[in-house]
This record gives structure tokens, sequence and C-alpha cells, in this order.
């Protein structure tokens, strides 16, 4: 067993943990929550609304039309089969139109034959109420539409609209502040040499903050030196809303992570029993008033992914005043043989396949360090604490990622 191995099954359970490091971070001075702002309409995909929305009016706001065609009323043609007009008593009417005063029922053009005088013959029955939108159908004025602490989607967008509203209330997007560190990292792009790795991570983290409903900022690579990382988490802590400090977490010569949340505020958790990600750190910057959360992601690109969903997720949504947007989950069938230590919980990504049972898992090689593993998985698979044994066929639930590959 490695020196890793037995700090994280040693170490408390990820949601123990999460509640250690948010009361530590509360106790040292953490804002509850984000302030609010004004955004137009179209602009509100994906934000979290701070106030409820209530119609300002009725939907429709009278009787109207729902199909083109004459309006009459019902009693004029009773329940026969088939009724004569006269021009007098129906309407032309299109689609959305107010019904005129007195009259009750639609019946659309393809069941009307026009006659001599400007009467008209319609078949087939027409009762009152016959494609009629009445008034308030849709909402009422005064109704609560969308709640607070929900996550716009694009329905959500058009009855706000709808009922009158040019713009909403949201959460101001969380700023998080990406620094990674390494004296081997290369800006994306770069031409590499032996020893040499891309910063790939900054872009996959910044671009999960955009869909976590934050706003990432992300810093220079940071050289191993503890004093020019603490300068710069000191720096960004004051600007953001949550910091993530690319890898040095563990216990390597160039890991100062730790060092340096104890510097610049505290460290309220080292090591969680989670695989991959055990070696996270969880702390905060203190400024004079406020305190800012800390993430020590490590290194792996798989372990960054999972650490933020396990943590920045949930901590962005409480700063949003919303709680984690879901995702769905299902059932699939089991395609190999699984074997997880029981004394951490573990994130096992899945490519998914049909089979005639309906879905198959199948999990990926082992290995934290492979971003295209990442990439291939279709679901993640989250394997509680104490589940360690699986047989190929058993049925799993697994949390299907958005966009993943056919």
């Amino acid at each position: 067993m490695t020196g890793h191995q037995r700090l994280a099954e040693s170490a408390q359970g990820p949601q123990a943990a999460y509640e250690r490091w948010t009361s530590g971070c509360a106790a040292a001075g953490l804002l509850a929550a984000t302030e609010s702002e004004q955004v137009p309409v179209s602009d509100g995909l994906g934000r979290a609304t701070s106030a409820e929305v209530l119609a300002r009016w009725d939907c429709p706001l009278t009787d109207c039309a729902a199909m083109d065609g004459i309006a009459f009323k019902a009693a004029s043609v009773g329940q026969q089969a088939e009724g004569w007009l006269t021009a007098s008593s129906f309407r032309l009417v299109d689609t959305g139109d107010p019904l005129p005063a007195g009259l009750d029922t639609v019946v659309q053009r393809e069941r009307v034959e026009f006659g001599p005088g400007g009467s008209a013959r319609i078949t087939g029955r027409a009762e009152p109420g016959l494609n009629v939108r009445a008034a308030g159908e849709d909402f009422l004025a005064g109704e609560r539409l969308i709640p607070a602490g929900h996550w716009l989607r694009p329905a959500d967008l058009a009855v706000a609209a709808a009922a009158g509203h040019g713009t909403l209330t949201v959460a101001r997007r969380p700023v998080v502040a990406i620094v990674p560190t390494g004296n081997e990292i290369r800006p994306a792009g770069s031409a590499l040499r032996p020893g040499e790795v891309s910063d790939s991570n900054s872009i996959l983290l910044a671009a999960r903050a955009c869909e976590a409903g934050a706003q990432p900022a992300v810093s220079a690579i940071q050289p191993d030196d503890r004093a020019a990382i603490a300068a710069e988490v000191r720096t960004r802590a004051g600007l953001a809303d949550l910091v993530l400090v690319i890898a040095g977490s563990s216990a390597g010569r160039g890991d100062h992570t730790p060092a340096v949340l104890a510097e610049v505020g505290g460290m309220s958790v080292r090591g969680v029993a989670i695989r991959p990600g055990h070696p996270v750190l969880l702390g905060h910057v203190s400024l004079v008033s406020a305190a800012v959360p800390v993430i020590g992601v490590p290194g792996y690109p798989l372990a960054a992914a999972v650490i933020f969903e396990v943590f920045a997720v949930p901590l962005l949504a409480a700063l949003l005043g919303a709680r984690p947007a879901s995702r769905i989950r299902q059932r699939a069938e089991l395609a190999s043989d699984w074997t997880s230590p029981a004394a951490l919980e573990d994130w096992v990504p899945v490519s998914l396949s049909a089979s005639r049972a309906g879905l198959l898992a199948t999990p990926g090689r082992r290995g934290a360090g492979s971003t295209a593993r990442l990439m291939r998985a279709g679901a993640w698979w989250q394997i509680p604490i104490g589940q360690g044994h699986f047989a190929r066929g058993d049925q799993i639930e697994v949390q299907l990622l958005p966009g993943a590959p056919a």
C-alpha cells in the first residue's frame, strides 16, 4: 500500500470533508451567497434566479382563437352536424385573435364552406369552447412561475417574457480563480520537451466552472516557488469567490500548496477517502473582511475533474442560492468484473453502449492521468464507500455526462 493510499483510507469521506471545510470557511468569515443583479431575459440562460418570478398579467389576456377560421356562438347552430350561419353571426379570425364579444367557438377554415350573401356552412359539431384559448389558461396574473434558486432553461425565459418581464433578478456569477502551478507546466499550444506538460487542467476546470454557473479567471502558470504561489493566491482571492490551486497538494519536493494554505489562511482538510483525488486540500484564504474558500486540486486530470464535481460544484451552487444542477441517472449493465477499494469512494468513468437489456457500461482502464479516458466516457459511475466488488452483468447506476460521445 502506498503512502497516498494509507492517507486516503484513513481520511474522512467526501461528505464529511465537505461539511468540515465549509464549516471552517464559515467560521473564518465566508460570505453565504453572492449578490443579486438584473440581466435581460435574453441573457438569462443557465443563470440562477435570486428572486421568484411572478406573472404580471393573465396569459392569454383574453379569450382568443386557437385556429384560423370563423368565430361564432355555438348555440346558433345547436347540436346539428351541419349548420348555416348568416354573415352577421360570425367573424373571420386568425390564430391568436381576441374572440369577439358574445362568441364562444372557432371552427377551422377547412370545415367552412362560404355561401351566397356572405353566409357560411360548417361541417361537424361545434361545441362551446372549441378551438378557443381561455383567458388565463396558461397562467394568471400574480401566479408564481419560477421560484428563487432555479437554474433558468430556455422554456423559463420564454415564460418570463410572456409574463411581462424584460429583465430577471439572478445571482451574480461566482468568480473561480484558477492558479496552475508547476515548473513543468506549459501554456496550451506550446511545443513540449520531454518532461513538460500542457496546461490542460486549467482548460478543463474553467470550462466546468462555466457549466456550473461561475465565471473563471485563470492565472499565469506559477513556478514551484512557495512565495510566488502564496502571493498569487492572495491576489486572486481578493477578486474571487473560490480559488483552485492546481497541483502541489501532495508530498513531493515541489508540492507547496499545504504550506501556502497555512500561510494565507488555514487548511481544514488534507486528504479525502476518494479515488481519484485523495490528496485534495480544502482550506481558505483570510482577507480583511471575509474568507475565500480554496481547493488544492490534484494535478492528474481525472482527479481534478472528480474533485471539482465533489467539492466545487456544491459550493458554487450554495453561493448562487441554488441546488447543484441535477444529472440524469440511469441503470446500466456492467460489462466486466470490477474491484474498488472498499475504504474509498471511487469515481469511475464508463463508456456506454446499447445492449439487449438496455445500456452496457464499460469501465475504462485505471489511470488518473488520462484526459482521453474522461473525454471518451459517457457517464460517471460513483461507487460509495463500502462497496468494493462487482461482477459482470451487475446492474449499476450511472450519472450521464451531457454531450457524451454516442
